[in-house]
C-alpha cells in the first residue's frame, strides 16, 4: 500500500510540471484541464494565415528567433506573416541538409513537423535523427511546447499541399 501511495504522489507531482496545453502522445498522464482559446481555435484551421498569426507570431517570431534578423542563423528563416511560405515550403533545412522543412502533401517528410515534436524522428520518411542538443526541438526556450491542436493545424496544412492561402 505504501508503494501505491508513493507512486501516486510522484505522478501528481510530475503532472504539475506538464504543460496543460500539451496533448502530445508523449505525455505520460492525461490532465483534464481546459485548452487555451488559441488551441481550441486551431482545431478548425489548416490555413497558412492562421498558422502565421496565431502559431508562428507568438511562439517563433515574437521571441526574436525567426523574425528575419540576418545576424543570427535562426533569423535567416523568416516566418513572419507573408514571409513564412518562401522560407518553409521546399526549403532545405539548415540543421539537416538532407531534409526539406515543408514538403507539400508529405507530413512525414517535412522536417518542420519533427522539429516541433509533431512527428517523432523515427517516424520520419526516411527516419531522422533528433536535432543536435545545441539546437533542440522548437520552440526553443519555451515554457511549454506548442499544444497538440496547433501542431495538428500545421500538419493539416502540409497534408493539404501547403497552399499559400
Amino acid at each position: 500500500m505504501l508503494r501505491f501511495v508513493v507512486l501516486a504522489s510522484c505522478m501528481l507531482v510530475s503532472a504539475c510540471r506538464m504543460s496543460l496545453e500539451d496533448t502530445s502522445t508523449d505525455a505520460k498522464l492525461e490532465i483534464d484541464a481546459p485548452l487555451s482559446a488559441a488551441c481550441i481555435e486551431a482545431q478548425q484551421h489548416s490555413d497558412l494565415a492562421f498558422i502565421e498569426d496565431v502559431i508562428f507570431k507568438p511562439s517563433c517570431e515574437f521571441s526574436g528567433c525567426h523574425n528575419g534578423t540576418q545576424g543570427t542563423a535562426a533569423g535567416r528563416m523568416d516566418i513572419r506573416s507573408g514571409q513564412a511560405y518562401a522560407h518553409l515550403v521546399n526549403v532545405t533545412s539548415q540543421i539537416d541538409m538532407t531534409r526539406k522543412l515543408v514538403v507539400p502533401g508529405e507530413p512525414t517528410q517535412s522536417y518542420l513537423l519533427m522539429m516541433i515534436e509533431q512527428i517523432p524522428p523515427g517516424q520520419m520518411v526516411p527516419p531522422a535523427s533528433a536535432p543536435p542538443s545545441n539546437v533542440g526541438f522548437m520552440p526553443q526556450g519555451a515554457t511549454s511546447p506548442l499544444c497538440g491542436e496547433k501542431r495538428d493545424a500545421i500538419q493539416r496544412w502540409i497534408a493539404a499541399g501547403a497552399p499559400m492561402n
